[in-house]
């Protein structure tokens, strides 16, 4: 009968989590997707395991490892994400848990006792209460932000590191408690090891922010020194192209000295030969915002003619009325990013092809800033998983991209990012909701 309970409410605390771990990843459940029961089965199955048979100490550790490794599967987010989630969820059940056992440590004014009785004897009943808390609580915007929140903080950190952080966490988090596990009825004991956990993880938390700004401004460098690069580029090259200018000057000048006829055609068809190289599309992106985002439409343009790949630029003449300069800086490094992400994506779609066409459309759309980079394509594209870790179409090394892209999106609200998909042509529109226009 006791196996029967434990595995009723594994089904429930469990059936609670995957409804949690889809709200905080802003997710619809899957009814159809078979994963989603075999996650369910097996997470319930090993808690149970773990709830009867294993020793209390290792009890969070293990049902943590769980969870991550069930995530993994249904999910196949990122290593970071991967952890994060999990484990977060485990700390607002930790936190729910702690705030039911200081009630009734209230309502029975400390009777250890009774809070025996009503907390650990009666687990059916507590985890029930717990788990539509835990609905309650993931359904208010706070614990939607927090989490957040630390997945900025985290996003940059090695997933080496936060591994090692979070077994850490847990071992201090089974040492905080063994008072707890051992029974020992000192119902105070219970609010002091919370209290230390509560303080590690928030030194955990800010050692994650604390590095997650150190990686930013690495981040602002690295940036800084790929645009040096592109600039060192361009220098070479109009370094060869003034060195052509010169030779073009001393060819004019000795068919002026020869008193050729020919001298003004050929003069036009120098003219009309620079114009159609660099110089149109140094006019074209003068019209782009400046900050970082003509650099990197520039500097890609260049990737896409030393490729051979065909390709038009359309900017609405609207887009002389944005400036990014109200924008901070990371929030222009995330738009040159995603940018970058979708036009080295469209490259490598089509260098394969016979047909290589890429659009980079710039417009205002009810305000908002809108670019969008389209090309041909060839074969299948599964839209509901272009941005999962590892899908791609262009083979092996390829396919992480895009949920870069979404990962980016999904930390600020700014963003918004529709893919569009026809019979030959595919389309990334990066919707940047900035209403202040200059």
């Amino acid at each position: 009968m006791d196996i029967v309970i434990t595995i009723l409410y594994a089904f429930i605390l469990m059936s609670v989590v995957l409804y949690v771990w889809h709200k905080l990843l802003g997710r619809k459940i899957k009814f159809k997707d078979y994963r989603l029961y075999i996650t369910l089965i097996g997470m319930m199955f090993t808690s149970t395991i773990n709830f009867s048979e294993t020793n209390a100490i290792f009890r969070i550790t293990l049902i943590t490892l769980i969870l991550i490794m069930f995530f993994k599967f249904l999910f196949k987010e990122n290593i970071n994400k991967t952890i994060v989630t999990p484990i977060y969820s485990q700390i607002l059940i930790f936190i729910l848990e702690f705030l039911y056992s200081i009630s009734v440590l209230l309502i029975y004014n400390g009777d250890p006792n009774k809070i025996i009785s009503i907390v650990l004897n009666n687990s059916l009943l507590t985890n029930v209460i717990i788990s539509i808390l835990l609905i309650i609580v993931v359904n208010i915007k706070i614990t939607k932000k927090l989490y957040g929140l630390i997945l900025r903080a985290t996003d940059k950190i090695s997933s080496i590191q936060l591994g090692l952080f979070c077994v850490i966490g847990m071992l201090i988090v089974n040492m905080a408690l063994y008072g707890t596990y051992t029974e020992v009825n000192i119902p105070y004991v219970l609010v002091f090891n919370v209290g230390i956990t509560i303080l590690v993880l928030l030194i955990m938390f800010y050692s994650f922010r604390t590095q997650n700004k150190y990686n930013k401004v690495s981040d602002k460098y690295n940036v800084a020194i790929k645009s040096l690069k592109d600039y060192e580029t361009m220098m070479t090259k109009y370094r060869i192209a003034n060195h052509e200018n010169k030779n073009l000057l001393l060819t004019v000048r000795a068919m002026i000295l020869n008193k050729e006829k020919d001298i003004p055609k050929y003069i036009d068809s120098i003219i009309e030969q620079k114009y159609m190289d660099d110089e149109k599309l140094l006019f074209d992106v003068s019209s782009i915002p400046s900050g970082g985002l003509r650099a990197t439409i520039y500097s890609e343009i260049l990737k896409i003619k030393e490729n051979n790949i065909d390709y038009l630029l359309n900017i609405d003449r609207q887009i002389r009325t944005v400036d990014l300069i109200e924008l901070d800086t990371d929030t222009v490094i995330d738009i040159c990013k995603i940018i970058g992400v979708f036009i080295d994506n469209a490259i490598e779609a089509v260098k394969g092809l016979k047909k290589k066409n890429i659009n980079i459309d710039l417009y205002l759309d009810n305000k908002n800033l809108c670019i969008k980079v389209s090309n041909n394509y060839k074969g299948n594209i599964n839209v509901s998983k272009i941005n999962d870790e590892g899908y791609t179409t262009k083979g092996k090394g390829h396919g992480y991209g895009l949920p870069l892209v979404k990962s980016i999106i999904s930390n600020n609200s700014i963003f918004e990012n529709v893919t569009e998909v026809s019979k030959t042509i595919f389309s990334q529109v990066l919707i940047i909701k900035y209403k202040k226009v200059s």
